[in-house]
């Protein structure tokens, strides 16, 4: 029953935010933190949960922990949650982002508190129901119910551009959002029913759980549609280049909450979906594919990257570089190599956390300047306390800073990847210098030089105490990571050498 605890408490703490808003406004921030407080003590306390219970055959269930109770059972559909090794990570990184989440929206949200905080644990809610559902109905209705709260989220506390609230560009970038991933969702749910009604006409089982689908005999042309359906709907979410085209316009319109959940959770739904499902359900045609995948994974690198150096809006500037950083996890999920494959889960976490940073501090420049055109920032460096300084050090650490995990994330990936792909990586490899480029750019036009005309800052203030506590946190985190990751390896070792090694089977098969 421990399980679906994971998502009723953001969800009931949600609907209790937006009821005690009529009364008090003070008490939906508490319920918001209490409740997100609780999932992060739980979530660390699955860490420690009979972990000697896991089983390694690679066919049978192998979860730490499971739940499952009857749905509807006339169309095979259970309510079965369970976690390994990497779910347990993800519901761990996906309650430190709610906090952060709860604290950036502490003072900076004025109106519609209540509501505000039901769409933010909503999101979190469904997140780590995305994370936990190994039935694939279940997983599908998650990830088509996170869509309506991110909405939400933006169109009614998205940026205001020239002191508009309502602007028809937000609600355009809100609208395209939502149709990409309404497309993704469409493609999914036609994926899902076809492996389903496969497995049906095979074993005459009608069944919607993964450990069925595990091990449905497919023949290779109807597995490779099916294989490309996830894998297109995985990728409009991660994104990667070409179906990147909402991310950037959602990041410029959305609030500071919002970029903080869809680049920190949301992108790693995708993610965590393409290992768990993608690669184990369907591992001889990924193999098939995984050169062109890994092809997709080096162009989304230096297009985005390069694309990066033209922005003006600093937070366009930092989503165009979280797309870049996804090309790695891409290349590393299909190099099948077992380095690598423990450095997407280093990468997925550290980046998560460097970029939260980044766009909290961004949140907090906004006070100051009531601007995000780096054009018209610039001798920032002096007259803002503190923000300027955590600003640097997690902008180097968003590129891969030797000491901090983001270093150890990228270097694994690299040196996993480099034994199949020699040509690949070593091109790959030059992108480390755009990003280095990219981030220096960012630092120098914000915060050095002198002011410019332009630059209308009002009020210099330190940041709050417990903004500090945050930061440091966070940056200790990072650190910690980076110089002892084995506290996050040991934990995902198993689950994911589970995935990697049928894949890494078919991949040497194809490749001879």
């Amino acid at each position: 029953m421990l399980l679906p605890i994971f998502i009723m408490i953001p969800f009931l703490g949600g609907i209790c935010c937006w009821f005690f808003d009529q009364y008090n406004v003070k008490i939906s921030h508490y319920v918001a933190l209490f409740s997100m407080s609780i999932v992060l003590i739980l979530s660390i306390s699955l860490l420690f949960y009979d972990l000697t219970a896991y089983i390694s055959s690679l066919h049978a269930s192998y979860w730490n922990i499971e739940y499952e109770m009857s749905w509807m059972p006339q169309f095979g559909i259970t309510f079965h949650l369970a976690a390994d090794g990497l779910s347990i990570l993800m519901l761990v990184l996906t309650s430190i982002l709610g906090i952060i989440s709860i604290f950036c929206a502490w003072d900076k949200i004025k109106n519609k508190i209540g509501f505000f905080y039901l769409n933010l644990l909503w999101i979190l809610s469904f997140s780590m129901g995305i994370f936990l559902s190994v039935d694939l109905f279940l997983f599908f209705f998650f990830w088509e119910i996170v869509i309506f709260p991110a909405y939400f989220l933006m169109i009614l506390w998205g940026y205001k551009v020239d002191g508009q609230s309502l602007c028809l560009k937000r609600y355009t970038a809100a609208n395209k959002f939502f149709m990409y991933s309404q497309c993704s969702g469409l493609i999914l749910l036609f994926s899902i029913l076809i492996l389903v009604y496969s497995c049906y006409t095979s074993t005459h089982v009608l069944s919607f759980s993964y450990d069925v689908l595990h091990n449905t005999d497919l023949n290779f042309f109807l597995e490779t549609c099916i294989m490309l359906g996830f894998f297109l709907a995985f990728s409009i979410k991660v994104p990667i280049v070409p179906f990147h085209g909402w991310f950037s316009d959602f990041h410029t319109y959305s609030p500071i909450l919002g970029s903080l959940d869809i680049s920190g959770i949301l992108l790693k739904t995708a993610i965590y979906g393409l290992l768990r499902f993608n690669i184990d359900l369907f591992p001889r045609s990924s193999a098939i594919f995984s050169n062109f995948f890994i092809f997709l994974g080096v162009v989304t690198i230096f297009y985005t990257a390069l694309a990066a150096f033209s922005q003006k809006d600093i937070k366009r500037l930092i989503a165009y570089t979280s797309i870049s950083h996804t090309g790695f996890i891409l290349i590393a999920i299909y190099s099948a190599n077992q380095i690598a494959y423990q450095g997407i889960i280093i990468q997925i976490f550290s980046y998560a956390l460097s970029t939260s940073a980044l766009y909290y501090l961004i949140g907090q420049l906004f006070q100051y300047t009531y601007t995000r055109d780096m054009t018209k920032m610039g001798g920032l460096w002096s007259n803002i306390n503190w923000i300027p300084g955590f600003f640097l050090f997690f902008s180097v650490a968003n590129l891969g800073m030797p000491g901090t995990g983001n270093f150890v994330g990228e270097f694994m990936i690299l040196l996993g990847a480099f034994d199949s792909n020699t040509l690949l990586i070593s091109i790959v490899s030059f992108s480390l210098i755009i990003s280095a480029l990219c981030s220096l750019i960012m630092v120098q036009k914000t915060f050095f030089g002198p002011i410019t005309k332009h630059n209308n800052v009002v009020v210099v203030r330190n940041i709050s105490f417990s903004e500090i506590i945050i930061l440091v946190l966070l940056l200790l985190t990072l650190i910690l990571i980076g110089l002892y990751p084995s506290i996050i390896l040991n934990i995902s070792e198993h689950p994911l050498n589970n995935i990697r090694t049928i894949f890494s089977n078919f991949i040497l098969t194809t490749r001879l």
